[in-house]
């Protein structure tokens, strides 16, 4: 539509709008509603203001144009003869002359208001903009800013409102491109040629013979739909893979394992029923109203066909009651797609220390969760939500997780940042594998200092006390260092010490062998003991830099030689008053695999608790892995075992028997 046809339809809207308003103000005594239609009336002058500056600056100039066009320094809170500008350029259109001198009789009168009724007619405007405001605030009842940490955690982190999220939404979302690897290598070597990237993308993904790989590639031929040019494209569907590309290795198939769909309202009030049982339906539902205002959204994967309960089954039977590692690996064979067993024989394998087929199979366990993507799941908005408590979707954290570590040692540290938020936005609130026990390690690594200071100082650490972790603690201190203000860096590295004493003490004895060690009389909890040792597996890759390392020695003997340690163990250290473990703590350190964290760990924990290598911790209330196995074939596995275990110790008390006979 052309720049005139618009003013022709906007113009009569105008000057009803000046009208009102200027018989409004001959009036004593005005209602909301008036002061509601004068709001609107400004709002749309200044709107259809700038519309004009738009046209106009698409249109040729001219010495009309230039008349027409309204000061880019016009104050948004005075009013713009707009339908004077529009006369302006209609001189020479007859037809139209007597309804612009009712225009003009119109502005006129606005125009002739005393100064008093003019700024009494502006205070009501800002005051009934003050009202929607704090209305808006009243109907959201959540808080925008925090204060100071909380020292209580409770489920669901509720102190976190959305209204906070919205302001450090950002740090959670991911940059889509950089999901990639490829992208970082481009940016490390420069532009890759289409021959190395056909060449990289064409490597087998693990090993696989000559002739089985030749069959596999006429199969994949026959399946419609499967790989393509860019090898991002999948059976089903025109959306095209984001975090993988197909291997040639892959075997083609139309079936996706599995599906993700979009939670209801009605799901979400059930799910919100389960994570808190206390609260009221009325809560719940205004909860939920906030998270649709917010544009959060709710997703589980389910089963899709290619996915078998059967071999699940025979999946849990081989893992957990009657553990054998070739049974798992003959399952894989059968049911290349079957996500449990991929991960299980990847965790096998890299035990074994055979990497590159590890990391085949955990980029696979990636192409499913690639594969199963709703449109409506948006990778890089921040405000998609998989639910921990479906255990499919576990599934997902776990593989995420997993292929992080695979990034780690490729070295591919901005990737992997980008996949630690990715993580991170499933579910900022709970962080069930512990995103900010690691996080620092990555935006350290990748260069990205500045992001590590932002998330700090955000919301989203300054929460709660639980959430301010020795490991963001130390490395945001280790990063404004980096980014050049060392007065920051050094009282930041205080605060770090105050609130983790002990992380400290380990790091100065890590860093510097002369350093005073801890004295053993202040008795520290297992949370800091564990969250300490997870800590000290990075600390010197962070510090390798020697300026960095010096100044981080001398500031830590600094503070800790004038430190009262019995005193900020009481009133600042909050891990030592945790009276249990965090889980996410505890599922970071069991499926990080690193020992000196893991021998932390209480052996009431492993006593008291089942723990499974592709489950760890699940929640209590919420689906589990035996949601998924037929009951009856799991019951005649456990009841064959134990008839074998009596034969067995049958056979071990012969045995002795018959040896203390012969002598």
């Amino acid at each position: 539509m052309s720049s005139r046809a618009l003013r022709k339809l906007e113009r009569p809207n105008i000057e009803d709008e000046l009208a009102k308003i200027a018989s409004s103000i001959e009036k004593k005594s005005e209602d909301p509603e008036e002061h509601l239609e004068k709001k609107d009336f400004k709002h749309r002058m200044n709107a259809f203001s700038a519309l004009l500056d738009v046209e106009e600056e698409e249109e040729e100039e001219t010495p009309i144009a230039a008349e027409m066009k309204v000061s880019d320094e016009t104050s948004s809170d005075e009013f713009v003869d707009a339908v004077q500008s529009i006369q302006s350029n209609r001189k020479g259109n007859k037809s139209r002359k007597s309804r612009k001198n009712r225009s003009k009789r119109q502005v006129k009168k606005v125009d002739d208001l005393g100064d008093d009724e003019l700024d009494n007619l502006l205070s009501k405007i800002q005051i009934k903009d003050a009202k929607d405001e704090k209305k808006d605030e009243d109907d959201d009842l959540e808080q925008d800013t925090v204060t100071r940490p909380s020292p209580l955690y409770a489920p669901g982190g509720r102190l976190f409102t959305m209204r906070m999220f919205n302001r450090c939404s950002e740090l959670v979302r991911p940059q889509k491109r950089y999901l990639d690897p490829d992208k970082e290598y481009e940016g490390l070597f420069g532009k890759l040629s289409s021959a190395a990237i056909e060449d990289a993308d064409s490597t087998a993904s693990s090993f696989i013979t000559p002739e089985v790989l030749k069959q596999i590639k006429k199969l994949s031929k026959r399946v419609r739909g499967w790989g393509g040019r860019d090898r991002r494209s999948v059976p089903g569907t025109m959306r095209k893979l984001v975090l993988t590309k197909i291997r040639d290795d892959w075997l083609p198939t139309n079936k996706k394992p599995l599906v993700m769909e979009e939670l209801t309202d009605s799901d979400i009030i059930k799910l919100y029923e389960v994570r808190y049982p206390q609260d009221w339906e009325a809560a719940i539902s205004e909860q939920i109203k906030r998270d649709k205002r917010a544009g959060v959204s709710y997703f589980r994967l389910t089963e899709g066909p290619l996915y078998s309960r059967m071999l699940t089954t025979e999946f849990f039977i081989s893992v957990a009651i009657q553990p054998d590692h070739e049974s798992i690996m003959r399952l894989l064979q059968k049911a290349p797609y079957h996500l449990e067993s991929i991960l299980q024989v990847s965790s096998i394998l890299q035990r074994q220390g055979d990497t590159s087929n590890t990391n085949g199979l955990i980029e696979r366990g990636l192409f499913i969760f690639d594969w199963s993507l709703k449109n409506t799941f948006n990778l890089a908005g921040g405000k998609s939500r998989i639910p921990f408590e479906f255990y499919l979707n576990r599934q997902i954290y776990l593989t995420i997780f997993r292929y992080i570590k695979v990034l780690t040692k490729k070295s591919t540290f901005y990737t992997a940042l980008n996949y630690t938020k990715l993580l991170f936005s499933f579910d900022p609130n709970d962080d069930p594998y512990g995103v900010r026990y690691f996080i620092d390690f990555y935006a350290f690594m990748s260069g990205d200092y500045q992001y590590l200071v932002d998330l700090y100082n955000s919301a989203l650490i300054q929460c709660y006390e639980e959430w301010l972790t020795p490991s963001i603690c130390f490395s945001a201190a280790y990063c404004m260092w980096k980014l050049g203000k060392v007065d920051e860096a050094g009282q930041m590295l205080e605060d770090a010490v105050l609130r983790h004493p002990y992380t400290a003490f380990e790091i100065l004895s890590k860093l510097h062998s002369d350093s005073k060690a801890w004295n053993s009389s202040h008795v520290v909890s297992d949370s800091v003991n564990i969250s300490t040792a997870i800590y000290m597996v990075r600390v010197n890759t962070l510090l390798e830099e020697p300026e960095l390392r010096s100044f981080v020695v001398d500031k830590m003997k600094q503070v800790l030689a004038s430190l009262d340690v019995a005193s900020a163990l009481k009133d600042h250290c909050y891990f030592n008053k945790l009276e249990e473990i965090p889980q996410n703590l505890l599922r970071h350190v069991v499926l990080s695999n690193e020992t000196s964290a893991m021998a932390k760990i209480p052996e009431s924990f492993w006593t008291k608790n089942e723990v499974y290598e592709f489950d760890v911790l699940p929640p209590e209330k919420g689906t589990k892995i035996y949601n998924y196995i037929d009951q009856n074939r799991v019951a005649d596995a456990v009841m064959s075992r134990t008839m074998q275990t009596a034969e067995g110790q049958q056979i071990q008390e012969l045995m002795r028997q018959e040896q203390a006979e012969n002598e």
